[in-house]
C-alpha cells in the first residue's frame, strides 16, 4: 500500500509549532504541527501526513476555515489509509470507511474534536454553536433535522420502522434523495449509520460510483462534508452531538398520538 503522501523532499531547517494534542487513528499516533511551506513533507499541499516521522503537518500561515478544511482533509486521508481503503475499492467501502473513521476520530481524540468544532464555530458567519454541542452545553440533545444540504441539493432525513428497514440499519434512496434511518438505532451505531447514508448522498451529488478514483472519493468527501458543516448547521449539530455522546444517542420511534 502506498503512503498517503507520495513524495518526500530534502529535510530543511524547520520552525514547527505543535498543537496541544496528538491524533490517534487505527494503529497510528501522530503529532499535529504547523510548518512553513518550504519545510512541509509535501509542499504541494496545505496539510500533509508524514508517517515516516509521525506527524500531521499543516502550513503555518493557515487560519480560520482554510485551516479547518486542511485539517479535515488530513483526517480523511488518514481514515482511509488506516482502514485499508485505497485505489480500487468500491463506493460502499469508501462510504463506510469515512463513517466509521470519523466516529473513531471523535471518540478517540476528544481534544482535537473540540478544537476542530470550535474552529468552525468561530469562523462561520452565524452562531453555529458547534463548540457548545461537543462540550455538552446544550440543555437538550439536538433533534434529527428533516433535511441536510448536500451541495445544491436538499437530502431528506427520515426514520423508518423495522418492517421498512428489512435487515438493514438504513438506506439511501437515490431517486428521492432521501436518507432513511431505522427507528431503534442507538449508541455509536446511530452516528455511523447516519454518516454512512449521508455520505452516499455526498457521492451521489458528485456523480461517484464504483470505478472512480481514490482521489475522486477523497475530494468529494472533503468538499461535501465541509459544505454540510458550513451550510447545514442543524444537521452538523445533531451529528456532532451523536459522535460526542453516543451513550445518550438513540432514534426512538415516534410516539403514537391519542385519537
Amino acid at each position: 500500500m502506498p503512503s498517503p503522501t507520495q513524495r518526500s523532499s530534502p529535510r530543511r531547517a524547520r520552525c514547527a509549532a505543535r498543537l496541544p494534542f496528538d491524533i490517534v487513528l487505527g494503529p497510528y499516533e501522530l503529532t499535529v504541527e504547523f510548518h512553513p511551506r518550504a519545510a512541509l513533507y509535501d509542499r504541494r499541499r496545505l496539510g500533509c501526513i508524514n508517517l515516516a516521522e509521525g506527524r500531521i503537518e499543516l502550513r503555518h500561515d493557515l487560519t480560520g476555515l482554510p485551516l479547518a478544511r486542511a485539517f479535515l482533509d488530513c483526517i480523511i486521508r488518514l481514515v482511509h489509509f488506516s482502514k485499508g481503503c485505497q485505489e480500487g475499492c468500491v463506493e460502499e467501502a469508501y462510504t463506510h470507511s469515512f463513517a466509521t473513521g470519523l466516529v473513531e476520530f471523535a471518540r478517540r481524540n476528544p481534544r482535537a474534536w473540540r478544537w476542530f468544532n470550535l474552529l468552525l464555530a468561530q469562523h462561520l458567519p452565524w452562531r453555529a454553536g458547534y463548540d457548545r454541542v461537543v462540550r455538552g452545553a446544550f440543555a437538550r440533545a439536538p433533534a434529527m433535522p428533516r433535511h441536510v444540504q448536500v451541495g445544491r441539493h436538499q437530502v431528506r432525513l427520515r426514520g423508518i420502522s423495522r418492517t421498512q428497514s428489512g435487515n438493514a440499519f438504513g438506506w439511501y434512496l437515490f431517486a428521492e434523495r432521501e436518507a432513511q434511518l431505522y427507528h431503534g438505532l442507538a449508541g455509536a451505531n446511530l452516528a455511523i449509520v447516519a454518516l454512512h447514508e449521508i455520505t452516499h448522498a455526498v457521492h451521489h451529488v458528485h456523480g461517484l460510483e464504483d470505478g472512480h478514483s481514490h482521489r475522486d472519493f477523497r475530494r468529494a468527501q472533503l468538499q461535501g462534508w465541509f459544505g454540510v458543516m458550513q451550510h447545514s448547521p442543524a444537521a452538523w449539530r445533531w451529528l456532532a452531538w451523536l459522535m460526542s455522546f453516543p451513550e445518550q444517542a438513540s432514534l426512538p420511534a415516534p410516539t403514537a398520538r391519542a385519537s
